[in-house]
């Protein structure tokens, strides 16, 4: 799978209200392994006290990375049930980058982690995260 499939197949989809929050393109994909490469747009509302992204809006990208990397293992968006992240350096604010892998994907839950590049190139969040799939009925 290419970024350009996997990006006609997301904006083939209605987009909820909060993906305008955290717009993003995707530089690489791979439906086989359930891993994402998006960029994430500036955003200057992120800002915080010291001028980085606000920890909230840096889990927020985490979780659009997430649920993007299962939804091109799975094909079906999975509610995220946890997410932790650890803050190894400030989110420098402008363009971000980021990356989300599937760890494992069974049949009840899907295990995944992301990790999330501040504009000055440095990593700045590492995440896990789980989301259950849905009981079909």
């Amino acid at each position: 799978m290419s970024a350009l499939e996997l990006t006609r197949l997301l904006d083939a989809q209605p987009q909820p209200d909060c993906a305008a929050l955290t717009p993003f393109t995707i530089d690489d994909a791979s439906f086989d392994d359930g891993r994402v490469v998006l960029r994430f747009a500036p955003q200057p509302a992120f800002r915080n006290h010291f001028g980085n992204v606000q920890g909230g809006f840096a889990v927020a990208m985490i979780d659009v990375l997430v649920s993007v990397a299962a939804y091109a293992k799975t094909r079906a968006w999975l509610p995220t049930v946890e997410i932790k992240s650890s803050f190894v350096a400030p989110v420098k604010l402008g363009e971000c980058r980021g990356e989300g892998v599937v760890l494992k994907a069974g049949k009840q839950l899907v295990f995944l982690e992301a990790r999330l590049w501040g504009a000055d190139g440095k990593l700045a969040v590492h995440a896990t995260a789980t989301a259950v799939v849905p009981a079909a009925g």
